[in-house]
């Protein structure tokens, strides 16, 4: 199974702390899969995704379907924030596309394991990009929030993050179809 660095699980917790029945079971399930307490995770260290996993089931048991989606959602727009105090961007990113195109590389950076898949970029062209983006272990809708984070960073207000195939409905890859204007 696919592995990812322990600053996500981190960052998925801190955002339970508003319900701390939810990140109290968080905590516990984080302990039985890793032996840490969620506040011991190193954010650098290597942890099997399932712990993620694990985060968003209680994030659906105590939120109901769409208030889960929402804060799931809201998790994937965090990513980039929580990598920018971590270990921040390469000076080159200069425009949406890059960002975009990068957010491949860094993914495969913070991943490991044979599940895990470059990206494949479809088109790419300005203000549009279609990308398969295969996550393994992770909800489809943190990555609609992981791309929709990364054109808030940059300053993008008019944008689109759809997805059009998924794994979890029997397509053999996820691909989002992602567009914006610049303002």
């Amino acid at each position: 199974m696919a592995k990812s660095k322990g600053k996500f699980v981190t960052m998925a917790c801190m955002l339970l702390e508003l319900n701390p029945e939810a990140l109290s079971e968080a905590s516990q399930k984080i302990k039985q899969l890793t032996g840490k307490d969620w506040s011991q995770v190193e954010p650098e260290g290597w942890y099997d995704t399932s712990v993620i996993e694990s985060i968003f089931q209680i994030v659906e048991k105590y939120y109901g379907s769409i208030m889960a989606w929402s804060t799931i959602k809201i998790m994937g727009r965090r990513i980039y924030p929580t990598i920018a105090k971590t270990v921040g961007f390469p000076k080159h990113l200069k425009t949406p596309i890059d960002w975009l195109k990068w957010e491949g590389q860094s993914f495969l950076n913070d991943h490991q394991g044979r599940d895990v898949v470059p990206r494949n970029f479809l088109k790419v062209e300005p203000g549009h990009i279609i990308v398969e983006a295969i996550s393994p272990g992770y909800n489809c809708i943190l990555i609609e929030g992981v791309y929709e984070g990364i054109l808030e960073m940059y300053k993008i207000k008019t944008y689109r993050v759809k997805q059009t195939r998924c794994v979890k409905k029997g397509d053999p890859v996820c691909e989002y179809d992602i567009t914006w204007k610049e303002a």
